[in-house]
């Protein structure tokens, strides 16, 4: 299927306003000329029986109708009515009766009805077109055998109308005219624009994030500009987050993949406590595992958009089974796990296991921290749903606190810095928030969330 080349604005511009004029034109010159047609049958009508009327009352004391029209009703068109005779081979009679020019008009009028083999007895407001003259033209038959033929010449009236419409079709192309004139200037001032901000997206999608420094007069293209401009920042942004991911996903990769490498050429040298240098390995995969893991996890969150699965869970639940995961390493470290969670059934519409992996992964960089008492919070507040994990840890300083949900930012004791990421981007698709305050020998981690589930699947339809 061969697809058409797109129109440009311009070109459309120009097309629809230059059909539109054309069809308004035409319906007004189809309807003047309507009009002026029904008028000019009406009158001549009109002027032919006031004439007919007139000869009646002045026929002669013969019976012979007057050729002589003089006086006779000049109708609405102010036009000189004339007569003639002619027998039925279409020859006039009675010249002599009639001016020099209506004998030739008469003779003209003769040989049309005879060309056009017109019945004289059927003739009734008829219309002729002669030698650029127009007539309406009636025959009635006389005693004598001769017909009558009386006629009005509305050449006049004609040429007036074929002044109105040469006029209407000059306006017409003026207006077409003008209207060009104008579309082009308005297109070239639109397009212009248009096509640097094309070229801008161009240069976008080339892997230029440079914004836009010009400026547009109209408010519609100045939002567009800044929106693209927006966009490129994001994109930027992106592109240097991601290079930073994969170097520090490399980079953390690359520490216990030397590791194990190191031990395992100890190994092979005998250089090294098998039993040591295993116990090394085993510890350095596990970390290797659990660090592809989250990267996974993480990859999975960005590219999850609609997909995810929602359903109503009660959030105590899922807050249970994390303590009793957590009981023994809390028993290993003399650590006292508390619970504050709502009597009431704790509902919220979630992906059971994005919610849980957040959850986890607070009380996990938690138990990192704490020193004697791990305080898990689950209530209803309101219309919303407030989850919080505390612990009695060293106070995060002012300098990590705004950066600790950044990819691969680690703080004191941080392992690799995607866990507390992995948990704001889960908070965020459930269009929840999370927060942290750190004082007074207590960090406190709150994630927020709304209970009312059309909220929920607006989120779903933006991410």
């Amino acid at each position: 299927m061969i697809r058409r080349k797109p129109l440009s604005i311009k070109a459309r511009l120009l097309l629809t306003n230059i059909g539109f004029v054309f069809f308004a034109f035409l319906w007004i010159i189809l309807i003047f000329n309507l009009l002026i047609n029904n008028y000019i049958s009406n009158s001549a009508s009109s002027q032919l029986a006031q004439v007919r009327s007139y000869q009646a009352q002045i026929t002669s004391p013969s019976g012979s109708i007057s050729i002589n029209l003089e006086d006779a009703p000049r109708g609405s068109f102010n036009t000189h009515p004339v007569a003639f005779n002619m027998n039925d081979k279409y020859e006039v009679q009675d010249l002599e009766k009639v001016g020099n020019f209506e004998k030739e008009t008469a003779n003209h009028i003769a040989h049309a009805l005879k060309s056009q083999k017109v019945s004289l007895d059927n003739v009734k407001n008829y219309r002729l077109d002669i030698s650029g003259s127009t007539f309406y033209i009636e025959a009635s038959r006389q005693e004598s055998g001769l017909y009558q033929v009386l006629y009005v010449d509305i050449t006049g009236i004609i040429n007036f109308t074929n002044s109105v419409n040469l006029f209407l079709v000059s306006v017409a192309l003026a207006v077409i005219l003008i209207l060009s004139l104008a579309v082009t200037f308005v297109t070239q001032r639109l397009i212009k624009p248009l096509s640097i901000l094309a070229k801008f997206a161009t240069r976008i999608g080339q892997g230029d994030f440079t914004e836009y420094k010009g400026s547009f007069q109209d408010r519609e293209l100045a939002t567009l500009a800044h929106n693209m401009n927006v966009a490129a920042r994001q994109l930027d942004n992106n592109d240097k987050n991601q290079k930073l991911f994969f170097q520090n996903a490399s980079h953390e990769l690359r520490t216990p993949l030397m590791a194990i490498k190191s031990y395992a050429e100890g190994i092979s040298y005998e250089v090294m406590d098998p039993k040591k240098a295993s116990e090394t390995i085993l510890y350095e995969t596990d970390r290797m595992s659990e660090l592809v893991e989250d990267l996974l996890t993480l990859s999975r969150l960005d590219s999850l958009g609609g997909h995810q699965e929602m359903a109503r869970q009660d959030v105590r639940a899922i807050m249970r089974d994390i303590v009793k995961e957590q009981e023994i390493f809390a028993e290993q470290k003399g650590v006292k796990i508390t619970s504050v969670f709502d009597k009431k059934a704790v509902m919220l519409t979630c992906n059971y296991k994005a919610l849980r992996r957040a959850v986890s992964n607070l009380v996990s960089n938690a138990m990192r921290y704490v020193e004697t008492e791990l305080t898990l919070t689950c209530v209803n507040k309101g219309h919303e749903i407030l989850i919080s994990v505390a612990n009695d840890g060293p106070v995060i300083d002012s300098e990590t606190l705004p950066h600790i949900f950044e990819r691969f930012y680690k703080g004191a004791g941080g392992v690799h810095g995607i866990g507390l990421a992995i948990v704001k981007s889960i908070v965020e698709q459930h269009r929840g928030q999370i927060y942290v305050k750190s004082e007074d020998n207590q960090t406190v981690f709150t994630m927020i969330f709304s209970k009312t589930p059309e909220k929920m699947l607006e989120k779903k339809e933006e991410i």
